[in-house]
Parts: C-alpha cells; sequence; structure tokens
C-alpha cells in the first residue's frame, strides 16, 4: 500500500511539473479550482506530441469543466473546442449498449434472444447459410459481453469457424456488436444512427453525436482532424486497393461499417452527459431503470484481465465503470467513478508509447488534489469559443454566463465570469417578451442572486447585455 501511495504521488508530480505549466491553445470554462486538469492534458499534448484533445468532467451531475486544449486542425491553426467532434472508436460500443438494454428494458429484445438462424432476430436468408453450426447459439447477451466466439475485426458466417462455444469463453469482438447495431435495425424497422439519434440521444440532449465518415473529403465542419506517425507510410485504401491513403483517412478501419461498433465521433461533454443518463446518480435523470443499469454493469467475465459487463469495464472493488476506445489517429477514454464523478477525454492522435497509460489514468491521478468543485453548470451554459481565432488570442477564454439552477422554485443564481464593465445590464423576460426584472452588475460583480417565486410558473427568458453584445437563456420556474 505504501509503495502504490509513492508512485501515486510520483505519477502526481510528473504529470504537473515534468514540463511547462502553460496551456496550449486552451479554450472553454476557466475555473482556478480546477487548473491541475489544465496543465495535466497540457503537458500530455506536449509529452505525447498530440495536436488537440478535450476533457470535460461532471460533479454530481453538473458539467464542472469543459475545456479544449490544442489545435483541431494544425494546417489550418485552427483550436480545439468544447463543441468540437472527435473519433471515440470503441466507446460507441457503450452507444449501442445503452439502445439494447433501453429495448429490452421495453421488451422488445431478450438478452438470451438467439440472434441467427431461422428462430433469430437476423433471420434473413442471407445470415442462414453458416459453416459452425454454434452461430445459432449465439445470443444479445453473447455479443454484448464478447462471448460468442467471433473473431475481433470480422467474420464470415459463411467460411469461419467459430473460436468457442458461446458462452464458454471471451473474446474481444468489434464485428459482435456491428451484427447488434443489424439487431436493432431489425427490431426498430429504422436505420441503426437515426434510430439510436432519436431515441436514446436527443430527449437528452444530445445533438451532435453522430456516426462519422472514413474519408478526410467527408468530414462534420465540427470534427477535428486526426493525425498519425508522420514517418507512417501511405497505405491502399480499404475501398480502392489502387488509391493510397493515410491510414487514419480509409486506410485501416470503415467508420461507415462499424458505426455500432466503433464509428461514433462525438465531444467529451456530450459523452459526460450521457453517461449522466445512466450512472444511477439521483443529481440527473436516468433514461434507464435502476434495474435495467444494474444488469448492464453486472460483470460477467474477464476481457483483457478486467472485469467486462454489457458494453462495460467494471472495476468491482470500487464500483467504476470505463471503457476507452483506440484507432489510428484517435484514443479516447470515459469512466464513471463512484464518488458522482464522470469524465470523458479525447485526443486526435495515437501513435507515441505511453500515451495510453497517461490519457487514462490522467484524472483519476488529479482528482485527489481537488480540494473543492465549482458550483456551476455548464451543461446550461453559453461558453464563447472561436475556433479561428489566433491561438495566441484564446488562451485563456473565460466567458462564462451561467444561470443556476435550472429549472428551480423561482430563486436562482446569475453568473457572469470574463467581464469586467460596470453597469452590464440583466434583463427577465417572460415568453410575451415583456421585461419583468431589471438589473445591473457592479465592477467586478460577477453573481447576481434572484428571486421570482412570486410569479407564475413556465419558461422566462434572462438576458445579459454589456453594451455591445448580449447573451440569452431560457430557464424554468417549477
Amino acid at each position: 500500500m505504501k509503495t502504490k501511495k509513492i508512485l501515486l504521488k510520483a505519477i502526481v508530480i510528473s504529470l504537473l511539473f515534468t514540463c511547462t505549466q502553460s496551456v496550449k491553445a486552451q479554450t472553454g470554462y476557466y475555473s482556478p479550482s480546477l487548473v491541475n486538469f489544465d496543465v495535466a492534458m497540457a503537458n500530455l499534448l506536449k509529452n505525447y506530441d498530440i495536436p488537440g484533445g478535450q476533457l470535460a468532467i461532471t460533479y454530481k451531475g453538473r458539467l464542472v469543466y469543459s475545456r479544449g486544449f490544442g489545435l483541431a486542425d494544425e494546417t489550418a491553426k485552427t483550436a480545439v473546442c468544447p463543441d468540437n467532434i472527435f473519433r471515440i472508436a470503441s466507446l460507441s460500443k457503450q452507444i449501442t449498449a445503452i439502445t439494447i438494454m433501453h429495448l429490452y428494458e421495453q421488451g422488445r429484445v431478450g438478452l438470451n434472444d438467439t440472434v441467427f438462424g431461422p428462430n433469430g432476430i437476423l433471420n434473413d436468408s442471407i445470415y442462414q447459410t453458416v459453416l459452425d453450426p454454434r452461430v445459432y447459439n449465439i445470443t444479445v447477451k453473447h455479443l454484448l459481453s464478447h462471448q460468442g466466439g467471433m473473431t475481433s475485426s470480422s467474420f464470415y458466417l459463411k467460411s469461419q469457424m467459430l473460436n468457442f462455444t458461446p458462452g464458454t469463453n471471451a473474446l474481444y469482438s468489434n464485428v459482435g456488436y456491428v451484427y447488434l447495431g443489424r439487431v436493432i435495425e431489425k427490431i426498430t424497422k429504422q436505420d441503426y444512427e437515426t434510430y439510436v439519434r432519436d431515441t436514446i440521444l436527443a430527449p437528452i440532449g444530445i445533438r451532435d453525436m453522430r456516426s462519422g465518415k472514413s474519408l478526410l473529403i467527408n468530414r462534420y465542419p465540427k470534427e477535428v482532424r486526426y493525425y498519425d506517425d508522420p514517418s507512417a507510410p501511405l497505405v491502399p485504401s480499404i475501398f480502392d486497393s489502387t488509391v493510397l491513403v493515410p491510414r487514419q483517412y480509409g486506410g485501416t478501419f470503415s467508420m461507415e461499417y462499424s458505426k455500432a461498433c466503433g464509428g461514433w465521433i462525438a465531444s467529451a461533454q456530450d459523452l459526460c452527459k450521457l453517461m449522466c443518463a445512466v450512472d444511477k446518480f439521483s443529481t440527473r435523470p436516468d433514461i434507464l431503470l435502476s434495474s435495467t443499469i444494474n444488469t448492464m454493469v453486472q460483470p460477467i467475465h474477464s476481457v483483457f484481465g478486467n472485469p467486462y459487463a454489457l458494453g462495460w469495464f467494471i472495476n468491482t472493488t470500487s464500483n467504476n465503470w470505463w471503457h476507452d476506445g483506440l484507432l489510428t489517429g484517435t484514443m479516447a477514454y470515459q469512466a464513471r467513478r463512484n464518488t458522482e464523478i464522470n469524465y470523458a477525454v479525447l485526443v486526435n492522435s495515437n501513435y507515441s508509447s505511453g500515451q495510453y497509460t497517461a490519457l487514462s489514468s490522467l484524472v483519476g491521478t488529479i482528482i485527489p488534489l481537488i480540494t473543492s468543485w465549482p458550483a456551476i453548470d455548464l451543461f446550461d451554459s453559453t461558453i464563447l469559443c472561436s475556433p479561428t481565432t489566433s491561438v495566441k488570442n484564446i488562451s485563456k477564454n473565460s466567458f462564462l454566463f451561467t444561470v443556476y439552477p435550472n429549472p428551480s422554485n423561482g430563486k436562482f443564481t446569475v453568473n457572469v465570469e470574463g467581464f469586467q464593465q460596470e453597469n452590464c445590464k440583466l434583463e427577465i423576460c417572460n415568453l410575451l417578451g415583456q421585461e419583468i426584472y431589471t438589473a445591473f452588475f457592479k465592477e467586478q460583480q460577477s453573481t447576481i442572486d434572484i428571486d421570482l417565486s412570486g410569479f407564475p410558473k413556465g419558461f422566462y427568458f434572462v438576458k445579459f447585455d454589456d453594451g455591445t453584445n448580449s447573451y440569452k437563456q431560457k430557464i424554468i420556474i417549477e
């Protein structure tokens, strides 16, 4: 135990002080009490030659940290902002697992339902001819827990044998989750991505998560660029072997084919929002019943030496849940900790030795150093971020306009950080546009407590005006 404590302390010191503590192209809300995360992320990028990254953290259901670091595009010199989207690789499996469990909760699929064969969910003719008859015994649960016996990246029903009888062993299998995507399509009679976005993501306010594209030319507007080892050679495209391409853009992986196992793109803050919707903590409502989540995170066996449930790695000692994602040009990590802390880390390169260990341990190493967490909730905030501004000029983008709690009983606080002008105006209007409250921020004042408990329940708008720009947020009194 003493040795472990000494090692932890050494890691912390290394993360914080082995290189300069200046923060490279840092965007998003600056919180002095969480500056250790800023330093650790900046050092991660410098130590492992990573162009850009994101870190988002929730505490008791509130997004208390969401920042971008480094460059989204080295050529254009655009900075990573909190709402940039990254390939999340195998974190996509949690999206698929949550969707399956949602269907399970509705009674539309059983975990022990067979997937293939005449009586299986995928009973279409293209799935009927198999070389190994044990394929007909594969269940939904087997695919979720990597116990189907299929190989990792591809499995051809007509020409391949399973590695073992389903349910008797475990082998991490991306293709198993590809089939789960098809299960979702068969049950819902909708496109996999459309169903997930409309049914799981949109109801909790997530709109930018989507299935990514393989080729650079098809990159989405908010999506970062991905970077491989500069010395890596071009390789034949998986779509046209006569064309040489970078490994991260059509050279090794099809985002389109693999959307259910590794094809999603997302921001770190949206990953945290999704995690908060299934974490079993009472601070934000879950989209699944507690009993359903218990089933999803109940360890079944071991994968890569770690207990594995239905789409999640589980620390059985601490009851922390986590998963990682690795692709050429991408590294991702997310976790749910039993201390009501969730977080996600994303970066746009993956070729340096030691990078995974440093990235996956970064937040857990810093958490013991945090003595207080901000009272803000960035989920309800408007954050200014200009990705096309000079990197030097956005090293600290600290303006933030927050209203919390929201919804409220009429008593709430308005917080404005980053403005020092006197007499900035705050007004509150009803849905008819009628002004019902006005106040002015004094010089250096950043918060105003407001009591509208005597007003009718419903929607209102809080407007902040600094004389040049105005910012508006919707609030709910209930």
